[in-house]
C-alpha cells in the first residue's frame, strides 16, 4: 500500500503542518506547531460559529453586491463550527476530558448542542458513552449508530451497489431531513429547566428576526436553519457511514481492550501527491481532487480529531484530544501498543468500505446480534 502522506513531502517542510491538518494524518516524529488548550479551542471554534452566522445574516439582510458568494462562505464557517462544537467540544465534554472539569464539561456540552439545535447532551451522552462505547454494543446491531442507519434503509445484505443506490436516495430525502428536525426538537423539549430556557432564547431569537430585520424570513431559513439543521444533519449522516465498518466481525486476537480495532481505521483526506515529470494533466487532477473534495470533507464532515477516531477509540481517556494526529503517530513511531493501526483515504473511500461490510454481513446474523 503507498504511503499517501510521504508523498507530500514533495512540498515544503514549513507546509508539512498545514498537509498534516488538511490530510488529518501526521508524519514520523513530526510535532505540533499549536496546542489548542480547551479554552482556546473553545473560543476558536465559537469564533468561526459566529462569524458564519453574522456573514450569512449580513448578506441575506443588505443583499450587498455578490451577497450570494458571501452566503456560501458563511455557511462553510458556521457548518465547521457546528460540527466542532458537536463532534469534538460536546463528544470530549461527555468523555470528560474537555476541560478536565466535570461540571465545566457539562455545561459546555450543553451550550454548544444548544447552539447547535443538537440533542440534549444528556441524551447525546447516553447515546454514544453509555452505548457506543460499551464493549458489548459497539458496532452491534445493538449500537444506536447502527440502528440509525438500518432505519434509513441501510440493511446488512444489500449489494454495495444498492446501499450506494440507497445513500443517495437518502440525501435528498426531505423524509430525512424532517424526521431528523423533529428528533432535536423533541429531545430539546424533553430537556430540563435550563436546557429548555436556552434552547428557548436561541430558538426564538432567530424566529424574532422576520419581525425586525430586512429579510428577515429569508435569513432566518438561509443563514441559520439551512446551515444549522439541513446542512449539518447531511454531514452527520456523511460522518456515521464512514465512521466505522458496522456489524463487521471483530477479531477476537485484538483482546478486550482493542476491540473496536478490526471495525475502525482512520479517515485521512488526501490523494497521492503526483510525482516531479507526470505532467499537468496530474497536477491539475490532484488539485482539483484536493480543493473539491479532500478540503470540503475535511471542514464540513471528517472536522477536528475525527480523521483519527481509531486513536480515540484505542485512548478515549487521553488529554491529547487537540494534537489527536501527532499522538497517534507517536503510538505508531514507538511501536503501537495494540495491533497495528489501519487507515483509510479519502471520505468516499470509508463509506465504501463500510458498504463492503455491511454487504457481507447477511440479515440472520444481524439478527443474531444483541438487541435492547
Amino acid at each position: 500500500m503507498e504511503d499517501v502522506r510521504s508523498t507530500y513531502l514533495r512540498f515544503p517542510s514549513w507546509t508539512q503542518p498545514f498537509w498534516t491538518w488538511q490530510t488529518g494524518k501526521a508524519l514520523p516524529g513530526q510535532k505540533p506547531v499549536i496546542r489548542h488548550t480547551w479554552a482556546s479551542y473553545l473560543a476558536v471554534t465559537l469564533l468561526l460559529f459566529f462569524a458564519g452566522l453574522t456573514v450569512s445574516t449580513l448578506a441575506v439582510a443588505l443583499m450587498f453586491p455578490l451577497w450570494y458568494v458571501a452566503l456560501p462562505a458563511g455557511w462553510l464557517l458556521t457548518v465547521h463550527g457546528e460540527r466542532l462544537m458537536v463532534l469534538v467540544i460536546a463528544h470530549q465534554a461527555l468523555h470528560r476530558r474537555f476541560s478536565g472539569r466535570p461540571r465545566w464539561d457539562a455545561f459546555f456540552g450543553e451550550v454548544v448542542t444548544v447552539l447547535s439545535v443538537f440533542h440534549t447532551f444528556r441524551d447525546f451522552k447516553e447515546e454514544h458513552f453509555d452505548n457506543h462505547h460499551r464493549r458489548e454494543v459497539f458496532a452491534t446491531r445493538a449500537d444506536p449508530p447502527v440502528q440509525f442507519l438500518i432505519d434509513l434503509g441501510f440493511r446488512p445484505g444489500l449489494s454495495r451497489a444498492a446501499l450506494w443506490r440507497r445513500a443517495w436516495v437518502v440525501f435528498v430525502s426531505p423524509v430525512f431531513y424532517w424526521k431528523g428536525f423533529l428528533g432535536r426538537i423533541r429531545s430539546n423539549l424533553q430537556g430540563r429547566g435550563p436546557r429548555i430556557a436556552g434552547f428557548a432564547v436561541w430558538v426564538g431569537w432567530w424566529l424574532s428576526l422576520p419581525f425586525w430585520l430586512p429579510n428577515g424570513l429569508l435569513a432566518l431559513v438561509l443563514a441559520f436553519f439551512v446551515p444549522v439543521v439541513l446542512f449539518a444533519q447531511l454531514s452527520a449522516l456523511l460522518d456515521r457511514l464512514g465512521e466505522h465498518e458496522w456489524l463487521g466481525p471483530r477479531d477476537p486476537a485484538s483482546g478486550h481492550r482493542f476491540y473496536t480495532v478490526a471495525n475502525t481505521a482512520a479517515r485521512y483526506c488526501g490523494s497521492p501527491v503526483p510525482p516531479p515529470g507526470a505532467g499537468p494533466a496530474a497536477l491539475l487532477r490532484w488539485t482539483a481532487l484536493t480543493l473539491g473534495y479532500h478540503l470540503p470533507s475535511r471542514l464540513l464532515v471528517v472536522v477536528g480529531d475525527l480523521p483519527n477516531h481509531d486513536y480515540h477509540h484505542r485512548y478515549p481517556s487521553t488529554p491529547e484530544w487537540t494534537t489527536a494526529a501527532y499522538a497517534r503517530q507517536r503510538d505508531i513511531d514507538n511501536g503501537p501498543e495494540g495491533p497495528p493501526y489501519r487507515e483509510v483515504w479519502g471520505m468516499g473511500a470509508a463509506i465504501d468500505q463500510m458498504f463492503r461490510t455491511l454487504a457481507g454481513q447477511g440479515e440472520s446474523r444481524a439478527d443474531a446480534l444483541p438487541s435492547r
